[in-house]
């Protein structure tokens, strides 16, 4: 890089070290303002925050390398977590559904749903457990991907690349909580949305379709599924290309009814109202559409440099040192820095919470002064961030650490997540073992069987996790009425609780049955919103016009659906009224 890019990106660095400083007084009166900014944090900042935070560089490296390979196809790859598609269902109904509980952490919400007792402290523990193993996983997944990226453009290895930006990441996210978590992200949405743009119209306006058709390999512009795909080494877990797109599709549907963890659901638990729950994650899906043309774009430039591209891993570091001019660069690549940090600081923040708020203060020093736990909190995110670079340092491929978070490590924790809505015979054991199962395997399946194509070791792991939840469910008692009859009333949940509503208000009853009839009908409509929003855009940049008068077409009939089976239904009352 030029001296001109190295002043960018080190006066971005300087910008937020010193945000972090100017918020620490705010975040430090209380642990609910350092994990939850006190409740008050406007929905539209914690909605541009949530899409930052969903725009890593690691990831991004990831999911240019599949658009690399497959072309459009690579949207249907990362169908399997990339996409977000369970933005679709927290933007219906269970964003609102966390709001509601008035928690702070998903851990804590185990009390919510199963009680004071030992079932809710046996759940709670298990569930702060995997999201700290989770929150360990994916700082290992960031370590990995910002060294091979910027290794690239500064004189440095990629250990000491990593470490420099987690380094800086780690003291603004320590000393401010969530409020420098999301103030930050709004400063890093300015130069994410800047780097979006420029790379999408320079695509478009650089390579046009005649250009494209000759580089592009067979049917590299066309989205439907060839059953088999002839992947490059590495990536041959895919060559069934059909099944895997298909189980993704299966995976993210049920994550979707599961609900999100960690960083996630922290978004909604700071949400006040049903109201706001509802517009963050529909500004959050909104301003999330300006990845797809960008990633769109940086496959096209890989195909157009030919055999310069090392490995697909690094089309889009390839492209930037190649392709981008002096001065544009520098902010192209603070604004990947930006994306990298905007999701490790909210990683680093949500994981902290669970070993604060669910570990140390509920089992270790339950009458610790707010002081104490803010120190805590330091400690805390210091000691995920050094196990989190040790997993790094050993796991040589970006592509292989993801897979196995999201397919292997996430069919551990899924089945129990879903149930847990659904279901009012599911306690708090059948939760723990079978989380503690699921992880488990995970860990021994990473360990043995690192090679399993992701779909196998997803049924493997799952398989598990179910014996484990249904022992635990059968073999202890059900949870208390009062527990389950409180829990209903206030998240109106839908699914099987037939055995605690013939206790409750038939009137009661009906309206939570009505609200649910009518968010399953609206999500027939977010999830097609949601894809055509994220493809109308791609086709722009490869001129396709005809896919792109298609999709906007999709994109408007259901944003009109939207409008009147979700959005005027919206209360603005508080979540519990």
């Amino acid at each position: 890089m030029s001296g001109v890019d190295q002043g960018i990106i080190l006066f971005y660095l300087c910008a937020l070290v010193t945000l972090g400083i100017f918020l620490k007084k705010r975040a430090s009166q209380s642990i609910d303002n350092y994990f939850l900014g006190g409740r008050r944090i406007p929905w539209w900042v914690l909605g541009i925050s949530g899409t930052t935070s969903f725009l890593d560089m690691t990831g991004t490296m990831v999911i240019a390398s599949f658009f690399y390979i497959v072309g459009v196809k690579g949207l249907l790859v990362e169908l399997r977590g990339g996409v977000a598609l369970i933005l679709a269902f927290l933007m219906i109904f269970m964003g609102k559904w966390y709001s509601r509980s008035k928690v702070m952490t998903t851990a804590e919400w185990m009390e919510f749903r199963f009680g004071p007792g030992k079932q809710g402290d046996a759940a709670r523990l298990l569930n702060a457990v995997v999201n700290i193993v989770n929150t360990v996983a994916m700082v290992g997944y960031f370590f990995v991907g910002t060294g091979k990226f910027l290794s690239l453009f500064l004189p440095f290895s990629p250990i000491v690349c990593s470490l420099i930006m987690i380094s800086v990441c780690l003291f603004y996210t320590a000393v401010s909580g969530l409020y420098g978590v999301v103030y930050t992200d709004l400063l890093q949405a300015v130069l994410i949305v800047f780097a979006t743009v420029y790379v999408s119209v320079k695509a478009f306006l650089t390579i046009d379709a005649s250009t494209l058709q000759s580089i592009a390999p067979a049917g590299w512009t066309d989205i439907t599924p060839q059953w088999f795909i002839e992947m490059p080494p590495g990536y041959q877990i895919y060559n069934l290309f059909g099944l895997s797109v298909t189980f993704f599709f299966l995976k993210v549907m049920i994550e979707g009814f599961a609900g999100q963890q960690a960083m996630v659901a922290q978004r909604y638990f700071a949400s006040p109202s049903d109201r706001d729950s509802g517009r963050l994650a529909a500004l959050w899906t909104l301003c999330l559409s300006f990845r797809w043309p960008f990633i769109m774009g940086i496959a096209v430039f890989g195909l157009y440099l030919g055999n310069k591209v090392s490995e697909p891993e690094m089309v889009l570091p390839n492209v930037l040192a190649t392709l981008i001019p002096a001065g544009i660069k520098g902010l192209v690549i603070a604004a990947l820095i930006a994306a990298a940090m905007s999701t490790f600081d909210s990683t680093i923040n949500a994981g902290a919470s669970y070993l604060v708020k669910d570990i140390y203060q509920k089992f270790i020093a339950p009458k610790a002064s707010e002081k104490r736990l803010i120190r805590a909190s330091y400690i805390s995110s210091v000691f995920i961030v050094v196990c989190g670079v040790i997993i790094g340092a050993a796991t040589p491929s970006i592509n292989a650490i993801w897979g196995w978070i999201t397919m292997s490590l996430g069919a551990g924790m899924m089945l129990p997540l879903l149930l847990r809505w659904y279901w009012w015979r599911f306690n708090g054991y059948g939760y723990a073992i079978g989380t503690a199962v699921g992880t488990f395997g995970a860990i021994l399946q990473k360990i043995f069987f690192p090679a399993l194509p992701e779909w196998i070791a997803f049924l493997i792991v799952g398989g598990a996790a179910v014996i484990g939840m249904l022992c635990g469910t059968y073999g202890f008692p059900v949870t208390e009425k009062e527990v389950l009859c409180k829990f209903f009333t206030i998240t109106k949940p839908m699914g099987f609780w037939k055995p605690v509503t013939d206790e409750m208000d038939s009137q009661t009853v009906s309206s939570v049955k009505r609200e649910n009839h009518r968010d399953l009908f609206a999500l027939v409509f977010a999830i097609p919103w949601q894809l055509s929003l994220f493809l109308t855009p791609i086709h722009v940049v490869i001129h396709q016009w005809d896919r792109f008068a298609l999709f906007l077409a999709v994109f408007i009939l259901s944003s009109i659906g939207l409008y009147f089976t979700w959005y005027r239904h919206l209360s603005s009352r508080n979540s519990q009224q």
